[in-house]
């Protein structure tokens, strides 16, 4: 198909679709080093959670430490895609 040939309407469609594209396709490597630096935050946050409650009467703490890490790791994937 000759893109000259199409009528002003359908060359103008196809454009925008293109630019469109190619403006995702350069996003998503963006976003997944975005998310990819959540991810290792997360797991130094579990870590260190482990490393500050390692005793199993502060189960309920380790507990809450690593629900906090991962409110604050969806936070943080939000943030990427916004």
């Amino acid at each position: 198909m000759n893109f000259l040939l199409l009528p002003f309407t359908q060359r103008t469609l196809l454009r925008a679709f293109l630019m469109f594209g190619f403006s995702v396709l350069s996003l998503t490597p963006a976003i997944a080093g975005c998310i990819s630096d959540c991810r290792d935050e997360y797991a130094s946050e579990v870590d260190s959670c482990h490393s500050q409650y390692d005793d199993p009467d502060e189960a309920d703490d380790l507990r809450q430490c690593i629900e906090n890490a991962k409110d604050e790791f969806d936070n943080c994937k939000e943030e990427c895609t916004s």
